[in-house]
């Protein structure tokens, strides 16, 4: 690593894993070296490494936890798309929800079916992103976390419902 980079050392060690990440030095599925040898090879604290490795595990780019391996995730490039895609449901799901609070009652039944012909549609597209995570998670031999809760949505005249997801 040069020392001539700029900012935290955190920083930068991030950069240079993020560097190699991307370069396929460090390639998907593999570990990276580890906490010691980080500390050795680019002459850091275990601070340093620690806030390092929380930037690239929060960018989705590495898992795992203290004391055993951690592994490459994802390339930076597949963690942006990844990112995109979903902030692209979410957006779409939160638009729909706002056209569904619109709706005057008795609502146009056109547009109750259009609306429901878009809840189909986002419904297949989570169901797609769902089974790609699945089989992303299983390729890197970890198991697909799952919420302990089903998501709580607000059903007809107010009433709370559970959705499973």
């Amino acid at each position: 690593m040069a020392k001539a980079q700029e900012g935290p050392a955190y920083r930068r060690l991030a950069d240079e894993l993020r560097s190699q990440i991307a370069r396929g030095v460090l390639p998907v599925g593999e570990p990276i070296p580890s906490a010691s040898n980080l500390m050795k090879e680019h002459e850091v604290s275990t601070t340093v490494v620690r806030d390092a490795l929380k930037i690239l595990r929060d960018e989705g780019l590495i898992y795992g936890q203290p004391g055993k391996a951690v592994y490459v995730l994802a390339t930076p490039d597949e963690s942006k798309a990844k990112r995109h895609s979903l902030d692209e449901l979410s957006d779409g799901f939160l638009q729909l929800q706002e056209r569904v609070g619109e709706l005057e009652v008795p609502a146009d039944v056109s547009a109750v079916e259009e609306l429901r012909e878009e809840m189909g549609e986002l419904r297949r597209s989570v169901a797609v992103l769902q089974a790609q995570l699945i089989e992303l998670y299983g390729r890197v031999g970890q198991p697909y976390p799952r919420d302990k809760a089903p998501m709580k949505t607000e059903g007809p005249e107010g009433s709370r419902r559970a959705v499973s997801g």
